[in-house]
């Protein structure tokens, strides 16, 4: 174990300090390993802490029935006191300390609790795992403890990297027990006093969650990971890591509800767009939250996924998944470019063409469409008429388009409703075996798709083309403007030029007429 030397009053303003190995530690107002500096009456050195060996236990449990290997020897004028019994009248002037002793100087008003710090490690390795003797020389030579099974006592857990999370090593994480390498142990043997343990958070070990790799949180940053999140879980012997899988989310800072406790509550759960509702998946199981209408709009995420965000101490909202939707065709990109038109007329229908039509009733068919779609808008140049639907208003835009640009005045692009030129034959196409529309397949030609930047802001086509001041008397205005901000620069320019030339020649005459 660790001796450590603590203030009696924290607020003393004194420090702390750990003993790692054994030696002679001198205690004084000065140049010391242990420094006084609140009591006038602590000599420059005032006593000594002789610390014969390093006392290492066989099992946590023996941690309190060690006996202490450590002297305290005075050498001060105003004494050393143990539970305000002088250390002069011993014999030699020095006695052992136990652990809980206080230990007063000089005055008394500097006093410290004399007390084990115990280190006990837990080994996480796998089965073919031998702890070698370097590592059992390092534990041994500052008074730890090895241990293969995870209990209270355990102050800390030893672990390789890359090695696979098992449900030891969770219970671990539960009870809040730092996870280190090796390499932090070495460390602390290399110190000999100091004011803390050496800080673990450089030697955390990066862990594997079903093979994929998680660098692994020091406990403070995991509390806080998922603050603000409720939890929804299904049964929990449908998780892999069954009742572990809710102390560690509840470990993480999040609220768990359960589904039979959701499902007895009459008022549910509320669901509302600012709560932060997680449905928790079980590894390889059917979603059953959509059995639940409140819970069919929430995000879900795989408990893999979850449990690798507490290890991490932070939750990747890429993790998480929406549930599926239905989308209107309104929000497809799929699409079919048609010729552009002259001009565009809106007119609504309230019939839809699904039946088949065969060929001999087809000019009738194109007729009737015509008739009901534009009565008055086609031309003696064989203009064609294509259309596009909306599901929810269902309208029609109608476009006539020359035959010479648009190349073939032939087809028109639809799945359901063809309309040609009535002096060419009809072909009647009929639709999908399913019976509905494919109302997403028009699009104006030489017009890009989505919003683009070109169709957002008008004028980016033409950055670099000169403002537009609105009339041409205005525009003559600002020109002639300036033109005569640029003559008044040009005046300015030579008149200062001038002046310069003129005082440079008063100048010369004045050195000549001096001199001469």
């Amino acid at each position: 174990m660790v001796w450590g030397l603590f203030p009696v009053d924290p607020l003393s303003g004194e420090d702390r300090y750990f003993i790692f190995t054994k030696g002679v530690y001198k205690v004084g107002r000065k140049g010391c390993d242990v420094i006084i500096s609140k009591d006038k009456g602590v000599s420059r050195v005032h006593a000594e802490l002789v610390v014969d060996e390093m006392i290492s236990m066989d099992h946590p449990l023996h941690i309190k029935s060690v006996p202490s290997r450590v002297l305290i020897r005075d050498c001060s004028k105003y004494g050393t006191y143990i539970n305000k019994e002088k250390v002069h009248e011993f014999l030699n002037k020095e006695t052992f300390l136990k652990d809980g002793d206080v230990v007063s100087f000089g005055t008394g008003t500097a006093a410290y609790r004399f007390c084990i710090v115990p280190l006990v490690f837990f080994i996480y390795c796998s089965e073919s795992f031998q702890v070698d003797q370097l590592l059992r020389d390092r534990v041994s030579s500052i008074g730890a403890c090895i241990t293969y099974n995870l209990s209270e006592e355990c102050t800390h857990v030893l672990a390789d990297e890359l090695m696979p999370v098992k449900e030891v090593l969770l219970d671990a994480i539960v009870s809040k027990k730092p996870i280190v390498l090796r390499s932090w142990v070495e460390l602390v043997a290399e110190k000999r006093i100091g004011l803390e343990i050496p800080s673990w958070s450089s030697y955390i070990p990066t862990l594997t969650v079903e093979g994929v790799s998680v660098k692994v949180a020091a406990s403070g940053t995991r509390a806080k990971c998922l603050e603000g999140f409720t939890c929804l879980l299904e049964s929990i012997n449908m998780y892999k890591f069954k009742d572990r899988l809710q102390s560690l989310l509840e470990v993480g800072g999040a609220k768990i509800v359960l589904v039979e406790d959701f499902s007895s509550n009459a008022q549910g759960l509320d669901c509302g767009q600012d709560s932060r509702v997680l449905c928790v998946m079980p590894k390889g199981s059917p979603d059953k939250f959509n059995s639940f209408n409140k819970l069919g709009s929430l995000p879900r995420v795989n408990e893999l996924d979850l449990l690798r965000a507490v290890l991490a101490g932070h939750l990747d909202l890429s993790v998480l998944v929406s549930p599926s939707a239905l989308v209107s065709s309104s929000c497809s990109t799929d699409e079919t470019v048609v010729a552009d038109s002259e001009a565009e007329v809106e007119t609504p229908i309230s019939e839809r063409f699904t039946a088949d039509i065969s060929n001999e009733e087809a000019p009738k068919y194109v007729n009737k469409v015509e008739t009901s779609i534009h009565p008055h808008h086609r031309s003696e140049n064989n203009h064609v008429v294509s259309s596009t639907y909306s599901i929810a208003n269902v309208t029609t835009k109608q476009e006539t388009v020359d035959e010479a640009e648009s190349g073939n005045s032939d087809i028109i692009y639809s799945q359901d409703l063809i309309i040609r030129d009535l002096n060419l034959p009809a072909q009647i196409s009929s639709p999908p075996n399913n019976g509905f529309l494919n109302f997403k397949r028009f699009r104006k030609g030489n017009t890009q798709s989505g919003n683009s930047f070109n169709n957002l802001i008008p004028f980016s086509k033409y950055p670099y083309k000169d403002f537009d001041y609105g009339n041409q008397d205005m525009l003559e205005s600002v020109k002639e403007e300036k033109r005569r901000k640029q003559m008044e620069a040009v005046a300015e320019d030579l008149f200062n030029t001038e002046k310069g030339r003129r005082r440079g020649v008063a100048g010369s005459l004045h050195r000549l007429l001096t001199h001469g």
